[in-house]
């Protein structure tokens, strides 16, 4: 019996969800795991390695995700899709019918959106265009600010941007981050980022982060805000036995 042909998005999202598992791949092994040449797989690492996703190697390639590294979006909507898809489930409990919610250009927020549908009369607040482009998955209201758009992040971010956040008061701010230390806080890759990040939160009653569990005891260029600052964490793993003991002085919830 012969197997079926797997399609080259198919070995693209493998590919990146063993690199986030072992830090690298080989060539030889991926071929064979995927039943195709090892020239085809050599193409695929090279499409990977021009989009940033990875380093290419003699034989093979490594992980360049690092919690301190901006990533183009749709790079960073690759990895990890199972976890986001999760904590997107997950962060609907947290939403009521009427509520007015600030989302960021995180690819777990674009996962949020389509999970709605069994919540009426939201407000939607965001900087991100790929969410604008996926606002045809919902029918509630959906506002997109303007300003200077980062094509990496496919965000609205600057003066404009943040003066437009500033004008609502949300019931809740739903975000993601690169990275969270115990030491240092909410951290993100990029200044602009961070900073649409801070605007959203001081214009919120709640704030909800949504990370996966990749993202902890990791550091990253520029501190958002300190962890008192969120109300409930959204994640796709139990946290360690330190990490729980630090939410439980914070007073922040946690869901997994």
């Amino acid at each position: 019996m012969i197997g079926l042909i797997m399609l080259p998005a198919e070995r693209k999202q493998k590919t990146l969800d063993l690199l986030l598992m072992q830090g690298k791949v080989d060539v030889v092994d991926l071929a064979e795991r995927f039943q195709v040449t090892r020239e085809t797989v050599r193409r695929d690492l090279d499409k990977l390695a021009a989009e940033g996703a990875l380093e290419r190697t003699h034989g093979g390639a490594v992980a360049v995700a690092k919690s301190n590294q901006d990533l183009p979006y749709l790079t960073r909507a690759s990895f990890n899709n199972l976890a986001k898809r999760h904590i997107a489930c997950k962060a609907t409990q947290l939403i009521e019918d009427g509520d007015s919610i600030m989302l960021d250009s995180s690819s777990t927020a674009c996962e949020l959106i389509s999970l709605l549908h069994e919540r009426s009369d939201l407000q939607l607040i965001s900087n991100s265009l790929r969410l604008a482009a996926a606002s045809v998955e919902t029918e509630h209201e959906l506002i997109t600010v303007g300003g200077e758009l980062r094509k990496k992040s496919l965000a609205f971010v600057g003066g404009l941007a943040e003066e437009s956040l500033a004008r609502f008061n949300v019931d809740w701010a739903l975000l993601g981050c690169k990275a969270l230390h115990p030491d240092f806080g909410i951290l993100e890759s990029n200044l602009a980022e961070a900073q649409i990040k801070r605007v959203m939160m001081a214009h919120a009653s709640r704030t909800a982060l949504l990370i996966d569990h990749t993202k902890f005891d990791n550091n990253a260029l520029v501190k958002i805000s300190e962890l008192e600052a969120i109300d409930v964490i959204v994640t796709d793993a139990p946290p360690s036995a330190e990490w729980v003991k630090r939410f439980d002085a914070e007073g922040v919830r946690v869901i997994y």
